[in-house]
């Protein structure tokens, strides 16, 4: 699954750390979304995405807003252009079976999308729709002792038309990557909060 072909738009991250990073389209290296992380002392406070959006005629790329947010204390994801509709994520999220590592996510009344980690395919977050087709992906970054290291890489179907859905898509990714690095205990802390921060 991990040749998408054209079908997909690749977006690769600046640095390892997925909650403070620029997101850049793979094709010419422009920023797509910028991801900033406040933090309260050591806890995380909020991730914001970002996105450039056209303010000149013409199509030209003005300034950067606000178009998702994580809220990690409240517990809520936020999506939409300058602030957009807030949710709390258990109102979002379910998980299915006792021993399931699915977990589905619904922000639209219609969409249902499950979300599986495969350690087996590079490390790899993939958002399923409803019907079962992979539509997004967050490769992790791997670490390799030889030969270069990865950065994390999105790739999200190229034919989803609603922004929201394409910001909520990233937004359950950068979630989901972030709790998984959280819940490793068998690496230093310092390595699981220098790849979050």
């Amino acid at each position: 699954m991990s040749d998408f072909g054209d079908r997909f738009d690749t977006l690769l991250f600046s640095s390892p750390k997925i909650l403070s990073s620029t997101l850049l389209h793979s094709d010419d290296k422009e920023v797509a979304y910028t991801v900033n992380t406040v933090r309260v002392g050591r806890q995380k406070a909020t991730t914001t995405l970002l996105e450039y959006v056209d303010t000149a005629e013409g199509g030209a790329h003005g300034q950067q807003v606000q178009v998702g947010t994580i809220d990690w204390r409240a517990k809520t994801f936020e999506v939409g252009l300058g602030g957009g509709e807030r949710r709390k994520v258990h109102d979002l999220y379910t998980k299915r079976g006792t021993f399931s590592s699915s977990r589905y996510w619904s922000w639209f009344d219609q969409d249902e999308y499950k979300v599986k980690y495969s350690a087996e395919t590079e490390h790899t977050w993939t958002l399923f729709s409803y019907s079962g087709q992979a539509i997004a992906t967050l490769t992790s970054r791997v670490q390799r002792i030889i030969g270069a290291s990865s950065l994390p890489t999105i790739r999200i179907l190229s034919n989803i038309q609603s922004d929201d859905e394409r910001r909520f898509i990233i937004l359950v990714l950068l979630y989901s990557e972030t709790k998984r690095l959280e819940s490793i205990t068998e690496r230093p802390l310092s390595m699981v909060g220098d790849l979050l921060s």
